[in-house]
């Protein structure tokens, strides 16, 4: 769903509802003393408390807000939200902000919660606290939430209210109807509270990415991608993103770097080392920033070249690149904008998608020399982007004949930091054509069509590769910077400490005490692993003259309780070996990793060069879902269907419908799926309802996640008595974020959900 917040504008303040405006005699100033603010919880209880006014977005559909005193939760009175057509002349969205002048102490609570409904099922953009027009030191959003037709209580919470001793910004919200059409929201029972039952679970810097970049004396740079998730009273995990300020910051070396209350580092030096990290709550946050000496590395280097040609590495002064846009993209040769870790090259390719431009907006180059996949046809690029999941295409055609256009499309996964990509045109390529001009176009998502924002993307290094690549990401490898030349990225645990030789980057461990294999741990996350499918391990290791021989433990498994895995222990020696492993995974997670655990043995250990493939078995058709069997809890899954219970030692989805309406109304969804138009899935699933409602409908299938809301589904009937049910779909769509989809709010009563799968024909 886009992000409509960026279309508030700060300048234009009206509707305004309600001004407080407080007089008094000017103190004497020997008796001044240090300001203290109120510490009111209340937001909206059958009216505004007190010193509250509300001011309308400027843009927005200013009348969007009244008091309602026919629709409450509790009392006699509630906020509603007409939220407007989305052509509406008066303004196509709803949004404003509820604040005080002068500001409270929130410092004795911990969430904000509120009752909600809405007229029918809807996913309200944004909704938070700590915005003002006056700043937003302390902004914090809770994105798309999922609001059905009755009451429920729905919470944010605070990151770390010890620092909200003077806050103005009560309450925001931004909204746009998901189909367009109008709906109304209702809001009730509005306050701050203090929970023990909302408990931090993890929070995150930089999207939790550990980066690297090139340490340059004079540059400033703001910490961004702060969020933090939550286990809710409900049992339920929410993320809510939230500004720098709530974080507390340290630098590993302030003569290189410092870093102060709002997360803006400052570069002193241009040489030595600082880790910039920072903690939430007294709770270290996942993601970090290194700024270090960067030595040149082996990027491509065309500034020799005589003709326009693959590899492309934008670096001659002679050449004529001479990149061309269309539709509104606006190409340029330009400087590296973050050099270090994968990228140290001087000039790169810079792509602004302008603001309105259409989805398929993009450049292309012509080439001298057409490119010639007699022996390769896998391309690799650098690609940096502002937005981790922006789909790249790659696209290589005859310049006389568009029609000849091969293509592929490989979505980003960091956010502001040089990743590789790899564009496998195996089997596309047509030996007859002469393809002479290459097309790059970022950001293009054609399931879910959506206008440029104005957003820069870069790209570079554009080369042949056989696929076989040790780790950027290259041809079927599942990981990630495996060759370590991005540095201190992706990777985690106490054993990851990349070092740089001769111009090669591996990661380097000296155990010194013997203890539990685990106790030092290098471990790569984030993989989707499907139990009964075969992997291949690959990775170069080695220690050292002195250590002789060593052991450790190599393989896949879970990051979390129980930890179940599969592993083989392998003998290292002083001679580099490259070792394969096969490995069968009996377990499933959407958040597997790859681990080499150290510690039961002591001395050096080199690692480099680390490959993992899928390599067969597994189900037939592959298992396109995680957490089926509901057994990793609430974890995967999302709706407001979505809840979780165990029973007997099994778990399952359960849902209880109060009140029929729209099928949409109570949803269970899983998304993230790559579906494309004419594929057909299997979906299996057992499904029952309880002996009190004895029967009732649901449908499922698959779909978009986004409007239009495509979809090819079914109809089923559920009984008292548990069914496996098997459904045949041919999905009528395409998108890199399909969904599974349970609609189940056309019926009353219970619904139990369990052993979901969903496979390619």
């Amino acid at each position: 769903m886009k992000n409509i917040f960026t279309k508030i504008k700060f300048s234009c303040l009206i509707a305004t509802l309600f001004l407080v405006i407080n007089y008094s005699c000017a103190p004497d100033e020997g008796d001044l003393q240090e300001a203290t603010f109120p510490n009111i919880a209340n937001i909206f209880i059958d009216g505004f408390s007190a010193g509250l006014q509300y001011d309308a977005f400027g843009d927005s559909r200013v009348t969007a807000f009244n008091v309602d005193t026919d629709i409450t939760f509790e009392g006699t009175a509630s906020m509603r939200f007409d939220i407007p057509n989305g052509n509406d002349p008066q303004g196509g969205y709803a949004g404003g902000i509820f604040s005080v002048a002068g500001g409270r102490n929130l410092t004795d609570y911990n969430v904000l919660t509120f009752y909600a409904r809405a007229s029918r099922g809807e996913t309200i953009n944004q909704i938070g606290f700590g915005l003002t027009f006056q700043g937003e030191v302390f902004r914090t959003t809770l994105n798309n939430l999922q609001v059905g037709t009755e009451w429920q209580k729905y919470f944010i919470p605070i990151p770390d209210g010890s620092k909200l001793t003077q806050e103005s910004g009560m309450l925001w919200y931004a909204e746009a109807a998901d189909n367009g059409e109008s709906y109304q929201l209702w809001l009730d029972e509005v306050k701050f509270e203090n929970l023990n039952t909302v408990l931090q679970e993890s929070a995150a810097i930089l999207d939790g990415v550990d980066q690297v970049t090139a340490a340059s004396a004079g540059s400033t740079i703001t910490i961004n991608g702060t969020s933090a998730t939550y286990n809710l009273p409900t049992g339920t995990l929410q993320t809510i993103t939230t500004t720098p300020a709530f974080f507390d910051y340290t630098s590993s070396n302030e003569n290189v770097a410092t870093v102060n209350e709002f997360g803006v580092v400052s570069v002193l030096s241009d040489s030595g080392t600082s880790v910039i990290s920072a903690t939430l709550s007294g709770q270290e946050a996942d993601g970090s920033i290194t700024f270090m000496d960067v030595d040149a590395s082996g990027n491509v280097d065309d500034s020799d070249a005589t003709e326009l040609a693959l590899p492309i590495g934008f670096e001659s002064t002679s050449l004529n690149y001479n990149p061309t846009g269309f539709e509104g993209a606006v190409p340029t040769i330009a400087a590296n904008p973050i050099v270090g870790g994968l990228n140290n090259s001087s000039n790169v390719l810079r792509s602004l998608k302008s603001e309105g431009s259409v989805f398929f907006a993009g450049q292309f180059i012509d080439l001298d020399v057409p490119v010639d996949f007699s022996t390769d046809q896998v391309v690799s690029a650098l690609v940096l982007s502002p937005n981790a999941g922006a789909i790249v295409r790659v696209a290589f055609e005859n310049s006389s004949n568009p029609a000849s256009q091969i293509r592929v499309d490989v979505p980003t996964t960091v956010s502001n930091l040089w990743e590789e990509l790899t564009f496998d045109f195996t089997g596309l390529i047509d030996t007859g054509a002469s393809y002479d001009r290459m097309v790059i176009i970022f950001d293009i998502d054609e399931a879910n069509p959506t206008a440029g924002d104005g957003s820069v993307y870069y790209i570079d290094d554009i080369q042949l590769t056989d696929g076989s690549g040790g780790g950027g990401g290259g041809g079927d490898n599942l990981l990630q910077n495996g060759d370590f030349e991005q540095g201190m990225t992706v990777w985690e645990g106490n054993g990851f400490n990349v070092q740089t030789d001769g111009g090669n980057s591996f990661n380097f461990v000296d155990v010194a005490t013997a203890g539990n294999a685990f106790d030092v741990n290098l471990s790569q996350r984030g993989l989707n692993i499907t139990e009964g499918q075969t992997y291949t391990l690959t990775f170069d290791a080695s220690t050292d003259a002195a250590t002789g021989s060593r052991t450790m433990i190599a393989g896949i498994g879970l990051f979390v309780d129980p930890f179940t895995n599969a592993v083989s222990e392998v003998t290292i020696t002083d001679t580099a070996q490259t070792f394969t492993l096969e490995l069968t995974a009996n377990f499933s997670s959407a958040d597997g990793r790859v681990l080499f655990d150290m510690g039961a043995d002591t001395g050096v250990l080199v690692i480099d060069n680390v490959i993992l493939v899928e390599s067969g078995g597994g189900n037939s058709g592959g298992e396109l879902l995680s957490n089926g069997d509901f057994e990793e809890g609430m974890t995967v899954w999302e709706g407001n269907g979505f809840n979780v219970q165990t029973d007997g030692g099994n778990s399952f989805n359960f849902v209880d419908v109060a009140t029929a309406g729209n099928p949409f109304d109570v949803n269970l969804s899983q998304r993230g799926l790559s579906i494309a138009e004419g594929q057909t899935f299997t979906l299996t699933f057992d499904a029952s309802t309880d002996m009190a409602t004895g029967s009732r409908t649901m449908i499922v299938g698959i779909g978009l996640f986004v409007d239009p809301f495509t979809n090819q589904s079914q109809e089923v009937t559920l009984t008292d008595a548990t069914q496996t049910f098997e459904v045949e779909l041919t999905a009528n769509f395409s998108s890199a974020d399909g969904r599974v989809l349970f609609d189940m709010g056309a019926d009353v009563g219970v619904i139990v959900i369990d052993n979901v799968s969903l496979t390619l024909n």
